[in-house]
């Protein structure tokens, strides 16, 4: 890791407030609640008291969601009619949330070099003097296209998150089983749709996954 959690979790804090500032927060719905809800349920048993967990909905037709470093999470609205219940919200706020527990975006800063010996990617990032430190920050931690789109992880990332959402699931009192039905909905879609839904092209949901997902349920039990 070559950079700090406490610089990650101040830029995570910084890049929240630009894309709530171009969002619109959906604050007084039974969505809005669910997600809170359950949010704060599962964060409290992430083991991170240095985060300040928020979590907010947000008006977007893509179905999607993602975690910012220190415990900013943001579900787009376009998700919300697929999950049926808190379970299965658990299913994508655990995995988000085990992102930034993992420190998967610092690491990937890291593997690529990005952060270099002689300079300062976070203050200069807070400092908002680079737009391209910002594509760095951006692109490391699932952004593309000025923060706009969404980009996967590592297979190895999202196999680490999925565990980690099941553990935070099973300690939080959900159901962790929900997950399979969930990812087996998400392919079942992408298989009728034209168009791959967006959570799918940056939570790549395939046999492999579902069978390691089950995999792990067992080792569980």
């Amino acid at each position: 890791m070559l950079i700090s959690e406490q610089e990650e979790i101040a830029m995570g804090g910084k890049a929240f407030e630009e894309i709530l500032s171009k969002s619109k927060v959906i604050k007084s719905s039974p969505q809005a609640a669910a997600v809170e809800r359950v949010g704060r349920r599962l964060s409290a048993s992430a083991g991170k008291p240095n985060f300040k967990w928020e979590f907010v909905l947000v008006e977007d037709k893509q179905i999607n969601a993602f975690c910012l470093p220190g415990g900013k999470i943001v579900f787009y609205s376009g998700i919300m009619p697929i999950l049926e219940n808190d379970d299965e919200i658990a299913v994508v706020m655990s995995h988000e949330i085990a992102h930034a527990v993992a420190r998967h975006g610092a690491e990937r800063m890291s593997q690529q070099q990005l952060v270099n010996a002689a300079g300062n990617i976070a203050a200069v990032f807070l400092e908002g003097k680079s737009q391209q430190t910002k594509d760095i920050f951006y692109g490391a931690y699932g952004f593309g296209a000025a923060a706009g789109i969404l980009l996967p992880y590592s297979r190895k990332h999202e196999f680490e998150a999925d565990y980690i959402g099941l553990l935070l699931m099973k300690k939080s009192g959900y159901n962790p089983q929900a997950a399979v039905g969930f990812w087996q909905k998400m392919k079942a879609m992408s298989e009728k749709a034209p168009k791959t839904p967006d959570f799918l092209s940056t939570h790549p949901s395939d046999e492999a996954r579902i069978k390691n997902i089950e995999k792990r349920l067992a080792e569980m039990n």
